[in-house]
């Protein structure tokens, strides 16, 4: 037996103090690597080697290894924990982070210096109700941002979408993916498709940026720059947006909203609604579709473009009402300060009334037209159109046609009723029945020249005015006139203008631009 003395014990005693301290120190530096005041935290394993002979000093978990860096709590089959801060982790990978997100896949690896995972594998990002499926991802710790670039699938529970696209970002923080590169989103009986496409999952709204196209129903969608919100199913286009809508109409605008639930298309901004099958255009600065009704309403600077034969009709009014009967048929509305123009045909009236299934356009509220040199005025018309050309005019009550011959001299014809034929889009006959009455100026050559010979002046109960050239050519009389040939200076003043005529060319539209321009 060896005696110790006191001294001595102490000292033996401190050296053992000594070195445990220092093992416990060597045991702390292994399972927390520090680097600038963040370290990589071992929580446990099933097995733990730390060997520094083994992976240049890396620390071996094995077994259910858990550790956690930053906040994210990551686990594994197994893993090596490098001295800085380097992760190789293998076999059933997660991490978790926060109370929602959660990646997982079959191989990390992670730099503690940079917090940046990299995840091979069957990659599944789930936070809250959806989930992203990739096979190679990179997800940023401290930024919260996750970026795929070799495809991937995103589905949405709540609102049963899945989303696919070549490359991705998800920004956890905002819930907010941001997808670019044949970028597909497909919904219940909704699809989009897009170059780039950024979708906030805790709204499910998605917003584009750059050509985009939307299949919501029977109702095709497109736009540069824009949203849609697939809980509610409501689309907002703000560049280059159009509506193509289940009956075939078309809307185009410089913003447009679509509420599918509703049926409802509303445009603003160099707004067309255009109907292709029946050859029809609505322009205007704010318009509005109702599926339900299949109705449309145009206003701001509205216009209609119809097309008749091998030219159009150009319409303005303060609004434009449309609407479809059950076998598609349209009814166009006209209401206050109508004016149109043709190139052979102008007119305006306060009211005016399109029915495709009869083809007729109707007149009221103090209509006039013009032909050449023909005006035509009434209490109401209608004008019949035949393979899209005018065909037939009727003027009902106060049947007026007034024809100028110079600047003091104007041939009249007035009758109950007038019928006018069209030849080539152009009047070339009417003819008037009722108590019709007559102002003509006949003319004769004098030193080659025309002349006025005087004034024929006639009544009768039916007569027929033969048109051309934009003017009246001939009068035959039906019935037995009242009529009497005045010379040129014998012509009673009573009797040059018959009751009931105004001359109201300076509210004919002189070209399209013209029906803007009210007198």
């Amino acid at each position: 037996m060896i005696a110790v003395r006191p001294s001595e014990r102490s000292l033996v005693l401190r050296t053992i103090l000594l070195v445990t301290a220092l093992q416990a120190l060597e045991l702390y530096a292994q399972s927390a690597v520090q680097q600038g005041g963040t370290r990589i935290e071992i929580l446990g394993a099933d097995q733990w080697t730390s060997d520094k002979a083994i992976a240049n000093g890396a620390q071996r978990l094995i077994g259910n290894a858990r550790f956690k860096h930053e906040g994210a709590v990551m686990a594994c089959d197994s893993a090596y924990i490098h001295e800085d801060q380097r992760v190789d982790a293998f076999g059933r990978i997660s991490i978790r982070q926060g109370d929602t997100l959660d990646l997982s896949g079959r191989s990390l690896h992670y730099s503690g210096k940079d917090r940046i995972a990299e995840l091979d594998g069957e990659v599944r990002l789930n936070d809250r109700d959806m989930q992203l499926s990739t096979e190679h991802l990179i997800y940023d710790i401290g930024k919260r941002v996750a970026t795929y670039t070799g495809g991937g699938t995103l589905v949405s529970r709540k609102e049963n979408n899945t989303l696919t696209s070549g490359r991705g970002s998800y920004l956890a923080g905002a819930h907010i993916f941001i997808f670019s590169d044949d970028v597909v989103l497909q919904g219940p009986d909704r699809t989009i498709t897009g170059d780039t496409l950024h979708y906030t999952t805790t709204s499910g709204v998605a917003r584009f940026f750059g050509p985009t196209s939307i299949i919501s129903g029977g109702t095709r969608m497109w736009c540069e720059r824009g949203s849609y919100d697939t809980r509610r199913d409501m689309g907002l286009f703000d560049r280059a947006g159009r509506i193509l809508l289940k009956d075939g109409q078309e809307l185009t605008g410089d913003t447009l909203r679509y509420d599918r639930n509703a049926g409802l298309g509303e445009a603003w901004g160099h707004v067309e609604a255009r109907d292709t099958a029946n050859k029809v255009l609505v322009r205007g600065g704010r318009g509005r579709y109702d599926e339900r009704t299949r109705s449309s309403h145009m206003t701001d600077r509205a216009e209609l473009v119809l097309r008749m034969g091998e030219d159009s009709l150009f319409l303005h009014a303060d609004t434009l009402f449309a609407s479809s009967d059950s076998s598609g048929k349209r009814t166009i509305l006209a209401r206050r300060g109508v004016r149109f123009f043709k190139a052979d045909l102008q007119g305006v009236c306060d009211t005016m009334r399109y029915v495709q299934a009869d083809s007729l356009l109707r007149l009221h509220g103090a209509p006039a037209l013009w032909s050449g040199a023909d005006q035509i005025t009434g209490r109401r018309m209608r004008i019949k159109l035949r393979d899209g050309r005018a065909d037939t005019l009727y003027v009902d009550e106060d049947a007026f046609l007034a024809s100028r011959v110079d600047s003091a001299h104007y041939d009249q014809v007035t009758g109950t009723y007038m019928v006018g034929l069209f030849r080539g889009d152009e009047l070339h006959r009417i003819e008037a029945t009722g108590t019709c009455r007559t102002v003509y100026h006949p003319k004769e050559m004098r030193e080659g020249r025309e002349e006025l010979i005087g004034v024929n002046r006639a009544d009768c109960s039916r007569l027929i005015v033969s048109v051309g050239e934009g003017r009246v050519q001939r009068i035959t009389f039906i019935t037995r006139p009242d009529a009497t040939l005045y010379p040129e200076d014998q012509v009673p003043e009573e009797e040059r203008i018959l009751k009931g005529f105004r001359w109201r060319a300076a509210e004919r539209p002189a070209d399209r631009a013209g029906i803007f321009e009210a007198p």
